[in-house]
């Protein structure tokens, strides 16, 4: 196989990388518009979410699901009215009526993912391009649902969508030289090092312009709460099955970008307080993506061929432009989260996220060749 029949596998477009091929389309067919003018509620009046969600019929989502983008689309839907709907109040709700449940387990099924907020929709399928935009320059795009957030809560997003896109760059000489590892040909490792490195520091330089439109309170109080997660109760999924379930909400530790650039690297998360996490965010992606990391760690490394081309230098100027993107992603969550709440504060997946990020940097910076 060559490089394009292995991102294709993959689904991972070539340009795009983990994003969507095709622009995610802004509505759905006119029959589901009880979900699409529901989705509004959050920035209009959240006390009223609930009752207004109790209301809705219930819609069938099979003849969205034989169209890939449709599918993404009504989970992006889905995924907003249920956690929106559990977190609209300030005691989370512990059932999701069967009017949410039923479809969101159709579609979530289909996709193999589980029903709850997660960075494939609220990022990866939640954007449009603007007329003269392009995916790297977050100011060039829109968001296509949000919670209560605003701009702030939309900045959040585009932000991380142009991550996404800057960083998708990397991902075809990656495994281009994966490949040629494979076979005992390490001459692509210096260049494809060379290019890791500028890649990271485009994504680090983009992840610093998030307070550019993102205020930290507004985040920590009408953006982060939809994000977290559900209860330690667990919430019921009303229709579906009366076992309470507890997942995690959206998280940066769902990128699939950030997972690979490891892989590929040879950077091993071992501890106790990171590989378990690490792990289980990788069912939040789609099905696909995950494999892709799996075949990247499964194969010979850059940190092999870097050996083997004399490469330790690059090799590790690779690894400190991880621990500077690391470093800076540890600050600002210390000023979204920390410095808004409290030292026990959890980050948007209901996570203990300073040590887990502080015992992820390490686990970086301990691969350093030299």
């Amino acid at each position: 196989m060559n490089e394009e029949a292995v991102l294709h596998h993959h689904d991972v477009d070539t340009i795009r990388g983990f994003l969507p091929a095709t622009d995610p389309p802004s509505n759905l067919p006119s029959a589901y518009e009880p979900w699409q003018n529901a989705a509004g509620i959050f920035m209009q009046d959240p006390a009223q979410a609930r009752s207004i969600i109790e209301e809705l019929p219930e819609l069938d989502a099979e003849p969205l699901l034989n169209n890939p983008s449709t599918a993404d689309a009504c989970m992006l839907l889905l995924s907003l009215l249920g956690s929106g709907y559990v977190h609209a109040e300030e005691s989370p709700a512990s059932k999701l009526p069967a009017c949410i449940s039923r479809p969101w387990h159709s579609v979530a099924s289909t996709l193999g993912r589980p029903m709850i907020i997660s960075h494939a929709s609220i990022v990866l399928n939640n954007w449009s391009i603007k007329s003269g935009g392009d995916l790297e320059r977050p100011e060039t795009l829109e968001t296509l649902v949000r919670f209560a957030g605003g701009r702030d809560e939309d900045w959040f997003y585009l932000v991380t969508v142009s991550i996404e896109a800057v960083g998708a760059r990397i991902l075809p000489l990656m495994t281009r030289t994966r490949l040629a590892l494979e076979h005992g040909d390490h001459k692509l490792v210096p260049q494809c090092l060379e290019e890791l490195t500028a890649t990271v520091e485009a994504i680090r330089a983009l992840l610093n312009r998030m307070e550019e439109q993102c205020r930290p309170r507004i985040f920590y109080d009408h953006v982060r709460p939809y994000l977290s997660g559900w209860p330690e109760s667990g919430v019921v999924y009303e229709g579906i099955s009366e076992a309470p379930q507890r997942l995690f909400g959206g998280s940066a530790a769902q990128s699939s970008l950030l997972q690979s650039i490891d892989a590929a690297m040879g950077i091993t998360h071992e501890d106790s307080r990171s590989r378990p996490f690490l792990q289980a965010m990788r069912d939040y992606m789609p099905p696909p993506h995950r494999e892709f990391i799996h075949w990247l760690e499964s194969g010979p490394t850059l940190q092999h061929g870097a050996t083997l081309a004399g490469a330790s230098a690059r090799y590790d100027e690779a690894i400190d432009s991880l621990d500077l993107f690391r470093r800076d992603h540890m600050a600002i969550t210390a000023r979204y989260i920390t410095l808004q709440g409290d030292q026990q504060a959890e980050g948007t997946g209901g996570t203990e996220y300073g040590t887990f990020l502080r015992v992820t940097r390490k686990e970086t910076t301990d691969q350093r060749l030299d």
